[in-house]
């Protein structure tokens, strides 16, 4: 069975990603980089499910119809959808989930620049190799 994960790259009005850390007690891929979204569930759109996710994780309020995609990639069984999302605002106020234990906002350079673990969320891999070409 297909599982789809769906993510946004949240871009701020200074061209700053929003990035999340995963929790240390996550049981997927604990203390890494991560980015907004989670799985889709039964009877969501791939961009319900990504604002549903944004708010559960970030408590950011991101119009669905507002996310434009940037790929769809299928890693074995996990289908990884990236969409981006842009605000107006340089920062806003980020309410974490149990999920992520800080967040930052990183310019493409910055992210680009960023060490990614040898044990990385393939899904994190493909957003870096996305924003790299």
């Amino acid at each position: 069975m297909i599982k789809t994960v769906s993510k946004a790259l949240i871009k701020n009005c200074a061209g700053a990603y929003l990035l999340l850390y995963r929790g240390d007690s996550h049981p997927n891929f604990p203390g890494h980089l991560d980015i907004p979204g989670g799985e889709v569930e039964p009877n969501e759109s791939y961009k319900e499910a990504t604002a549903r996710e944004i708010w559960e994780e970030t408590g950011v309020h991101i119009q669905s119809n507002s996310l434009e995609e940037l790929f769809a990639k299928q890693y074995k069984n996990v289908k990884h959808i990236l969409f981006e999302a842009n605000i107006d605002e340089i920062d806003i106020p980020v309410k974490l989930s149990w999920e992520h234990k800080n967040y930052c906002w990183m310019t493409r350079e910055e992210l680009l620049n960023t060490a990614v673990p040898n044990n990385a969320d393939p899904y994190y891999v493909d957003v870096i190799d996305y924003l790299g070409t």
